[in-house]
């Protein structure tokens, strides 16, 4: 394996080794915390001692990636890809099969596989988003004084349904991308064809139509929100938001 390429991989290594042990540092000192508020509280979590304390043990990993970071400036060392666009396997699907004149059954196949993953993806993820919104609106959950149970408790409760949310759209993105790439081949396969039978593809305009539409209505809400700000403006909208933001400067931040 070349050098450089090992260089990039064990500084990305470090670099998430950092990412790790900071989030680590950052939930002990909450909970150190935590332990402290129970006994005593009046006390302040965050303190200029804990967080030096807690990155003593980082330090030297940061000082080596900036280090390594520093030599790999010097030497020249990069990523040669990093440069290079990345392929959007749908604009390719898209520009493949507007060659071909008429779709074969493969590629039909494909395509309709292809939407009905995109449309499970989403519903999971909708319907994983039900338990949420169910706990979030019961007022039961988020009873006033201990801040930090109620906010372990929302994390616990929401947090299994937003990865599985997650989850499936991920899925259904990757099995949606194997689609388009068998269709990709599918198409090219027709292409060869139709080259061979002397069939030509006709022309087509629908992806320039979509965009001339989508850039018409871009314009129309640009224009339509200078209208709207220069309205509020006349009638007086701006002087009650700038109130309302010098309200919460002076009274709950406490600048002033």
């Amino acid at each position: 394996m070349d050098k450089k390429r090992i260089f990039l991989i064990v500084q990305s290594i470090l670099c998430v080794v950092i990412a790790l042990m900071l989030a680590i540092a950052a939930i002990g000192i909450y909970r150190d915390g935590l332990a402290l508020k129970a006994a005593d509280p009046l006390s302040w979590i965050y303190t200029r001692e804990k967080a030096v304390v807690a990155l003593v043990p980082v330090l030297p990993l940061i000082i080596l990636s900036l280090i390594m970071t520093i030599v790999g400036l010097v030497m020249g060392i990069r990523d040669e890809e990093g440069h290079k666009i990345v392929k959007d396997t749908e604009w390719l699907r898209n520009m493949t099969a507007d060659r071909v004149a008429s779709a074969s059954d493969e590629m039909k196949a494909e395509r309709a596989k292809q939407k009905k993953m995109f449309y499970a993806g989403w519903a999971v993820f909708a319907i994983s988003m039900i338990p949420i919104l169910l706990y979030i609106t019961n007022g039961d959950h988020f009873p006033n004084g201990d801040l930090e149970s109620m906010f372990l408790s929302l994390i616990a409760h929401i947090l299994p349904w937003i990865a599985i949310g997650l989850a499936a759209l991920m899925i259904s993105s990757v099995l949606q991308e194997k689609s388009m790439q068998r269709e990709i081949v599918y198409a090219k396969e027709q292409i060869k064809s139709e080259k061979a039978n002397n069939v030509r593809p006709v022309a087509k305009k629908k992806a320039q139509d979509v965009y001339s539409r989508l850039k018409i209505l871009r314009i129309a809400l640009l224009v339509l929100a200078c209208v709207l700000i220069v309205a509020g403006v006349f009638n007086g909208s701006a002087n009650d938001v700038f109130g309302k933001a010098v309200n919460i400067c002076t009274e709950c931040i406490g600048l002033g």
